[in-house]
């Protein structure tokens, strides 16, 4: 791997940690590693560490919860940027409404508890979703019926060359667990998003909260290691379902295995490879098809593999 001249990032040279396993910070619990990784906790200081990362030509990738990417064991030679910036903020307008605006790496679970203690409807739904606003905004996650891109504005972002820009929902893109910036070779990073919610009474707004919870513990495995729905369900058909019908409960590549709970899921345990994660979702692409004609696209993002789904 390359050498990376941490003096070129002061004065947070020694903030970063050399060598490092992106295993270590995976909901996968796989992944190579990096030649230079750093935890931002603000907007000014990812913004000069990116800088710097474009000023010297160091190829880099910023990462939030890392709860919906599998990167392969050959790691990332590189920088790599963990978006720890999390501030949330709210303001209630005379309709009735409420704009909230939260940095990209606010935790969802973040997001909904700040939504619960203040009287804020409109993200329940999200209640008990992983990862971070940057993620999910990128991603357009979705759950029961409503996605992200139902509630978001606009937001701020970086271009390829590190200048700040405004984007609107307009201009994101927005498709089936999609947008365009979820495509990282453009290099554009989402900084802050802004949604608009409404007013709720807060003891109904738990309530919903709670029930949605409930529906997801029930229906997939939240207590084990997993990067969310792997594949993206056909227009008309349930992924989780073909794969079942195929006969793939339970089957196993090394330590990753198809969840008995949610076909639709790949559980890891510890000393799981990302060659592991990768033969199975190939495994059960190439049988779905073999079965139903269907190839099944991946909604993780395959990263640092030959074949991207």
């Amino acid at each position: 791997m390359r050498h990376i001249d941490l003096s070129l990032f002061s004065p947070y040279e020694k903030l970063f940690l050399t060598d490092e396993l992106l295993s270590k910070y995976a909901f996968s619990l796989c992944g190579g590693p990096c030649p230079g990784l750093i935890k931002v906790e603000n907007s000014q200081m990812l913004e000069s560490v990116i800088k710097c990362c474009i000023a010297a030509g160091f190829p880099y990738k910023v990462l939030g919860g890392m709860t919906n990417i599998l990167i392969s064991d050959k790691g990332f030679d590189g920088v790599v940027i963990l978006n720890r910036k999390g501030k949330i903020s709210h303001k209630e307008l005379e309709d009735g409404s409420v704009w909230l605006s939260a940095e990209s790496g606010a935790g969802m679970a973040a997001v909904v508890r700040y939504c619960m203690e203040n009287g804020i409807s409109g993200m329940e739904w999200a209640a008990g979703l992983p990862g971070t606003v940057g993620g999910a905004v990128c991603g357009n996650a979705g759950a029961f019926g409503t996605e992200i891109s139902d509630i978001f504005m606009f937001g701020s972002m970086l271009d390829e060359k590190g200048c700040q820009n405004h984007i609107s929902h307009e201009n994101m893109g927005y498709s089936y667990r999609s947008s365009i910036l979820k495509h990282q070779d453009n290099n554009r990073i989402l900084l802050g998003a802004s949604f608009l919610l409404g007013k709720g009474d807060t003891e109904e707004i738990s309530s919903r909260c709670e029930e949605y919870k409930e529906r997801r513990k029930s229906t997939q495995p939240i207590d084990e290691h997993s990067l969310g729905s792997v594949f993206k369900n056909p227009e008309g058909e349930s992924a989780g379902k073909m794969i079942q019908a195929a006969g793939l409960k339970g089957f196993s590549v090394g330590k990753a295995s198809v969840s008995l709970k949610h076909a639709n899921f790949i559980v890891t345990e510890k000393g799981v490879t990302s060659a592991d994660y990768h033969r199975l979702v190939c495994h059960v692409q190439n049988k779905v098809y073999e079965q139903f004609s269907v190839l099944l696209e991946p909604e993780i993002e395959l990263f640092g593999f030959e074949v991207n789904g």
